[in-house]
């Protein structure tokens, strides 16, 4: 039943009470109030992760420098030696970065991996003639049996040298171009003795790179102590 007032003499219906103000304002202020503190904390969650990523990564990459170790010794820079980027441009280059791999081969004390590693640098101065005739495992097992023999015959090559300019000869067979160019070796025999080795080798160019085509063993003669060094 609805309740009705008399004013002045006549019925009115009862009026609606005022909504309270003051009140929805206060309740509208928490609720902003909380949005903005949500919103708050999730940047501040944003601004850790990407600040702990970065940190991360910062230690990473520090971490991998630091065990980027720098090649020092004449056997570490030649097993990083990259010759699919720095490979010897002319013939005599070639045959220098030959005389250094057999005299770190022949006289360093190098583990199994090691003497794979360089022998496999060697291997990338073949040419794809003198690779197919000499598959991997053969030509290592030959390698390290001639190391072997070398260094119990109290053997080591001291200094070696490639010809140069006029002395290497450039010829063209069967439309390949080729080089003939000959490296000596200086080497201690045992004790006080000295001697001198040659090696007469054939280079083919091959995709503009002077690859080892063959290579023979020449004469050797006696030579100083002087001559040696």
């Amino acid at each position: 039943m609805t309740d009705k007032k008399t004013f002045g003499g006549k019925s009115m219906a009862a009026l609606p009470s005022k909504p309270n103000t003051k009140m929805s304002k206060s309740v509208e202020f928490v609720a902003k109030k909380r949005r903005s503190i949500v919103t708050f904390s999730f940047v501040i969650c944003l601004v850790a992760v990407a600040a702990i990523g970065g940190y991360y990564q910062v230690m990473k990459r520090q971490k991998m420098q630091s065990e980027v170790k720098t090649p020092t010794t004449e056997l570490e820079k030649l097993i990083a030696k990259d010759l699919d980027i720095g490979y010897p441009e002319t013939p005599t280059e070639v045959m220098k970065l030959w005389g250094r791999l057999n005299q770190c081969i022949y006289n360093a004390k190098v583990s199994d991996e090691e003497f794979k590693s360089l022998a496999l640098q060697l291997r990338k101065m073949y040419s794809s003639d003198l690779l197919d005739q000499n598959p991997e495992e053969q030509h290592l097992k030959k390698l390290a049996d001639e190391v072997e023999q070398f260094k119990d015959d109290k053997k080591k090559i001291v200094s070696y040298s490639a010809e140069t300019g006029s002395a290497v000869q450039y010829k063209t067979i069967n439309d390949r171009e080729c080089a003939y160019i000959k490296i000596s070796y200086f080497m201690n025999t045992g004790g006080r003795s000295y001697a001198k080795t040659f090696q007469d080798f054939i280079l083919v160019k091959q995709n503009e790179r002077w690859k080892i085509l063959g290579f023979k063993n020449g004469k050797q003669e006696d030579a100083s102590k002087e001559e040696a060094t």
